[in-house]
């Protein structure tokens, strides 16, 4: 009754399920090609990175080790601590379409389709390819999902809440037959989400560990488990040039080590833990999780406990117990489990959970579709009329306050804010920890003091300079200190070491000295991607092979 019921929806018209979800998912972009890019603090962070991580990609560097020009030209080493799979994606959008804005607009579109169809494809292991449709549609508008785009530009979270999904999905694959093609899936799926965003990663494998061990069969349970082991370990190996090098590097950086910022404190970050408006992130988080509660009330049928008996798909129930998982996170019931877990703490803020809660529940009121399409001609109709209402009120203020209310740049605003960017202030969080304010400002690449200097080249990770002969033992580079900066001449390597407020400083001899300063990868970063590299052609073996055993898949919901 509940997975079955009508098939009035959208029967008159002849377009694959899938298309709808499509089109659902580019419409509310609709802002963004009207009105221009959303525009929020994190915009300028985002982009800090985009710019040079695209010219290092044209100048060669398939990965960049050194943001060269933030800072006023000191640098930082930002690119090897924040996962780069949103900037592989920018900076192919770029590519194709020739500028930022197009770009930005293209990858919104990829990021959006992407996410929904995630959950399209998730939910129609489960229930008919109808009701899927409406739970990729309805994860298109969550408040939530828009909320990462519109008002809080959290880019990176909007690239991860859209991998994530295909993580469930193949897991969901796996818990009912085990696939090589699932295997890879899952294992290639969980990689990107590692690539594109850490926090995502912590909570959505902590939300896959409850869904598989409710979702599991207890016939092949070892055999499942096994295989879902070896897909999160390859999709890691697959991962490993990304998080090796941010783990080994890791007390290289500030963090929040030093002037640690009070509002990414996870203690002052759960949901309903105050309603007072001076949290404005807690605050408006609160507002958001109502938003949602209302939008996929009738979901909620299903913690029933006549309707939960009658569930036939465990896999249905195997979400709903996910989503009082993601509520309960979220909210300061979870508390002891967030001050034993020191990388649960590292994800900042428990309202991400709602980037979860926000994909489970379009599932849920998707399939509770019919079972209110039968209660209509009953005694529940009033109900049903006001629930309604509830819904559309969600839904316009989604519209009225997290769209209409954005702050958006046209094309040339845009632009213009992309001009601003090189040079700024990065993220103090991504500092090297030598690094003291205040930092001194320096007019010239080199200050070699009463020695005459002349740059032949400065590039990205590599700058030499000719320093004359002269007293002046060491000069001042205009670049933070790191460890992997090496500084050589003619006669072998220099010492390097930082200044006072965290500048490179190179010792040089008193003679004339041609100096050539490298960012160099250790050997512990090249084996890393060897290995990510054989990882990926193992997927990819996987897959293929899979693909040409041609394996049945198992059965879903009929539609």
């Amino acid at each position: 009754m509940i997975l079955h019921g009508t098939k009035t929806w959208t029967s008159a018209l002849r377009v694959p399920k899938a298309v709808w979800v499509i089109v659902a998912s580019l419409l509310i972009l609709a802002p963004v090609l009207l009105f221009g890019i959303p525009s929020n603090i994190d915009l300028s962070n985002h982009f800090r990175f985009a710019l040079p991580f695209y010219d290092a990609l044209q100048n060669g560097h398939v990965y960049p080790g050194w943001l060269a020009d933030s800072n006023s030209g000191y640098g930082d080493p930002s690119f090897r601590f924040y996962p780069p799979g949103t900037y592989y994606l920018l900076a192919g959008a770029r590519a194709l379409t020739g500028s930022w804005f197009s770009g930005s607009v293209l990858a919104f579109g990829v990021l959006s389709v992407l996410g929904s169809f995630g959950v399209y494809w998730w939910a129609r292991q489960l229930v008919s390819s109808q009701l899927a449709m409406w739970a990729g549609i309805l994860y298109a508008v969550a408040p939530y999902r828009l909320n990462e785009l519109y008002q809080a530009f959290l880019l990176a979270e909007f690239a991860g809440a859209a991998v994530l999904p295909f993580t469930f999905l193949f897991t969901e694959r796996l818990c009912t037959r085990v696939r090589l093609r699932d295997v890879g899936g899952l294992a290639a799926s969980y990689a990107i989400l590692v690539f594109t965003h850490l926090p995502l990663t912590v909570i959505g494998s902590m939300a896959l560990l409850v869904y598989t061990l409710i979702r599991i069969e207890q016939g092949r349970r070892w055999k499942t488990l096994i295989w879902l082991a070896v897909s999160l370990v390859l999709g890691l190996v697959a991962s490993a040039s990304y998080w090796s090098t941010m783990i080994s590097e890791l007390s290289w950086i500030r963090a929040d080590n030093i002037n640690p910022y009070s509002f990414v404190d996870y203690r002052s970050n759960f949901l309903l833990s105050t309603f007072s408006p001076e949290n404005l992130n807690v605050w408006w988080m609160n507002i958001l999780l109502l938003g949602t509660l209302a939008m996929f009330w009738p979901g909620f049928i299903f913690f029933r406990p006549s309707v939960w008996k009658s569930v036939p798909a465990r896999g249905l129930k195997a979400i709903g117990l996910v989503l009082v998982f993601t509520i309960a996170m979220g909210t300061q019931i979870s508390a002891p489990l967030w001050k034993l877990l020191r990388p649960l703490q590292e994800t900042q803020f428990p309202w991400r959970w709602l980037a979860l809660t926000s994909m489970v529940c379009p599932i849920l009121c998707a399939a509770a579709l019919p079972y209110w399409t039968n209660q209509w001609h009953g005694k529940m109709r009033p109900m049903i009329i006001a629930g309604a209402g509830i819904v559309a009120i969600s839904l316009a203020f989604s519209v009225s306050h997290i769209v209409r209310e954005a702050q958006y740049l046209k094309r040339a605003d845009f632009d213009a804010t992309l001009r601003a960017i090189p040079g700024s202030q990065g993220v103090m969080q991504w500092w090297p920890k030598w690094v003291n304010e205040p930092i001194r400002e320096m007019n010239q690449e080199v200050d070699a003091g009463s020695r005459t200097v002349s740059v032949k080249s400065w590039e990205a990770q590599k700058r030499v300079f000719l320093v004359e002969a002269g007293a002046t033992s060491e000069v001042r580079v205009r670049t933070f200190y790191y460890p992997l900066w090496t500084a050589t001449s003619d006669n072998g390597n220099l010492a390097v070491r930082p200044d006072t407020d965290g500048a490179l400083v190179v010792s040089v001899p008193p003679q004339k000295t041609a100096i050539v300063l490298e960012f160099r990868e250790p050997a512990r970063v090249r084996w890393a991607r060897v290995f990510s590299g054989l990882a990926w052609i193992g997927i990819l073996g996987l897959v293929s092979f899979g693909i040409i055993r041609r394996e049945t898949p198992p059965q879903v919901a009929a539609s």
